[in-house]
């Protein structure tokens, strides 16, 4: 499985617009349930955006890509941050996650 963090900052007043773009993504993941990506995003402050991203195949990643919701985040991503996103590939070490 692939790993990576992308870490960026949005320019000030883009906050919200950045947020709502990303909640597209997550109704659209909700909707279609694609099998083999895990995804989560956090917010650091008012403006930092920190996606961590994992794909099992080529084939997930295409499938995560391609979306609707996720091209409409990306195609003014640009626009929105104050510098290029930091990516990081990253070794999952441990995971835990409890359903209630």
């Amino acid at each position: 499985m692939k790993h990576s963090i992308i870490q960026y900052t949005v320019k000030e007043g883009r906050a919200t617009e950045n947020e709502d773009l990303i909640k597209d993504v997550f109704t659209q993941l909700q909707e279609s349930k694609p099998d083999g990506i895990e995804y989560v995003v956090y917010k650091t402050g008012d403006s930092s955006f920190m996606h961590m991203i994992s794909f099992d195949s080529d084939g997930a990643n295409a499938a995560f890509t391609e979306m609707p919701a996720f091209k409409a985040f990306r195609a003014a991503l640009k626009e929105r941050i104050e510098n290029p996103p930091a990516r990081m590939e990253v070794s999952q070490v441990g995971n835990y996650q409890q359903n209630n």
